[in-house]
């Protein structure tokens, strides 16, 4: 049974009390809520604390004096007290979700209970005021207590309004590894056809902090088998898996594709950052010089010890030991003896391409110990090269 305590109380949420007791003193309510309730009661770690509060966004303004209207067309306004920004939004009611993904219109109320009917989970729709107690009007705790994931309410109104929140499940399911309850699940095989809706940057966030948690095995295999996968790029064509825990991003993306048999130019429809294009590149690379038996030290200095060591261990290549062994005697062109005019002048043939290929060669040489890396000995070896070149 999961407890709580006002001394972790105190310690966890710490000067975040002063701001709901200033609302208190001003004679509003306020209330810690969402994720950092939830996080508090798991004792878990958490960094961002939301707060929710019956007063309105310009009163406020008017009792905080450091502000930023980061959503008050919705009633978010983030307050910055004692080195913290903390988002606080009043007590709402969201009507009208005809794209499936945001509401048309919000309306105030005055009341936390119906505020919370908003929320998407039961584990998130909790909220403490500010002398520790809990208000939990949809059996927040319960599910925690039981490792389930259950909408508020009815699973097909939360996911109708916003279609996100299905992939959201199972994010929560990866993070926390609990259970998404047969009800919620079903309506998540039932309307999943609405992820359409939702832009594919939305779904790449979600999909990304799935793949980063510790249960992101079993989150993913439940995601495959809701068939909700079938109207996302890319994810579509998943079937194979692994325990992706300990990967990069970029690193899940490529083993998921590479074992699935998924062209680049599907990936490209994730709409990725250009770093984590490169860095998939990158990888597919590594696998073709391995292929092609380029010699380990060329690959390290060309790609980098730690992306060697990635494609070695999910291709069981060889022992990772060997990769940490591997020396090299350069680490980039710059540390060679030799300068890309004194090459010029020794060969006596016009800059052109030659000179990549020939300090290439220098390169290779130096790595492989076929040449020492001092200017004499480079000398002689561009002076017997300089009649092939």
């Amino acid at each position: 049974m999961l407890e709580y305590s006002n001394e972790l109380f105190k310690e966890k949420f710490n000067t975040a009390v002063e701001i709901l007791k200033i609302f208190e003193n001003n004679n509003f309510k306020a209330y810690f809520v969402g994720g950092c309730v939830r996080d508090y009661i798991l004792k878990k770690e958490f960094s961002d604390i939301d707060i929710t509060t019956n007063a309105l966004p310009e009163e406020i303004k008017t009792i905080f004096d450091r502000t930023i209207d980061t959503g008050i067309k919705h009633g978010t306004v983030t307050i910055f007290h004692k080195g913290n920004y903390y988002e606080v939004t009043t007590f709402r009611t969201e009507l009208d979700y005809t794209n499936h993904r945001s509401p048309d219109k919000v309306e105030f109320v005055s009341s936390l209970e119906k505020d919370l009917e908003r929320r998407d989970f039961t584990i998130n729709a909790m909220a403490l005021d500010s002398r520790g107690r809990l208000y939990d009007f949809h059996n927040g705790l319960s599910d925690l207590n039981h490792k389930i994931i259950r909408t508020v309410n009815s699973p097909n109104e939360r996911f109708n309004e916003d279609a996100l929140r299905m992939l959201r499940a199972f994010r929560f399911s990866s993070k926390l590894e609990f259970k998404i309850e047969d009800e919620t699940y079903n309506a998540i095989v039932k309307n999943k056809e609405l992820i359409k809706f939702v832009s594919i940057e939305r779904v790449v966030v979600e999909f990304k902090k799935l793949l980063q948690e510790k249960g992101n095995k079993n989150a993913l295999g439940q995601l495959i088998s809701s068939k909700i996968g079938c109207y996302i790029p890319f994810i579509k064509f998943i079937e194979e898996y692994t325990d992706f825990a300990d990967f990069t991003f970029s690193q899940a993306l490529y083993w998921l594709m590479y074992f699935n048999n998924i062209e680049l130019l599907e990936l490209k429809k994730l709409k990725l950052s250009n770093n984590e294009i490169k860095k998939i590149k990158k990888y597919k690379k590594i696998k073709l010089e391995f292929d092609k038996k380029t010699p380990l030290e060329v690959m390290i200095y060309d790609f980098g010890r730690e992306d060697v060591k990635f494609i070695v261990d999910i291709f069981k290549i060889m022992s990772t030991e060997k990769i940490k062994d591997i020396y090299l005697p350069i680490l980039n062109f710059s540390e060679i003896e030799i300068t890309s005019e004194e090459i010029i002048k020794i060969i006596n043939k016009k800059p052109g391409s030659w000179i990549k290929e020939v300090s290439r060669l220098i390169e290779v040489n130096i790595l492989l110990n076929n040449l020492q890396n001092n200017n004499k000995g480079i000398i002689d070896f561009l002076l017997k090269l300089k009649d092939k070149i």
